[in-house]
């Protein structure tokens, strides 16, 4: 009775190891994919800031001022 009852308490606490280490797997997991997701933010945040300065530059403000600017240029010349 005794082996049988020590038995199970081993082959049990093996099986809660196991689930310990599965579970820190897990949690392990998600801390990666937490980290790249926030470098994928970060990435998008500077893809944006990117998007808008070509907006500026791209705007017809910005483009007749440069236009203009050469114009002026090639006159001089």
């Amino acid at each position: 009775m005794a082996r049988k009852l020590i038995l199970t308490i081993l082959v049990l606490s093996f099986a809660m190891l196991e689930l310990l280490a599965v579970r820190q797997e897990q949690i392990n997991t998600v801390h990666a994919m937490t980290q790249l997701h926030r470098k994928i933010d970060a990435s998008n945040e500077e893809l944006i800031a990117i998007q808008i300065q070509i907006e500026i530059a791209c705007s017809p403000s910005a483009l007749s001022t440069n236009v203009a600017l050469a114009k002026s240029t090639n006159e001089q010349q």
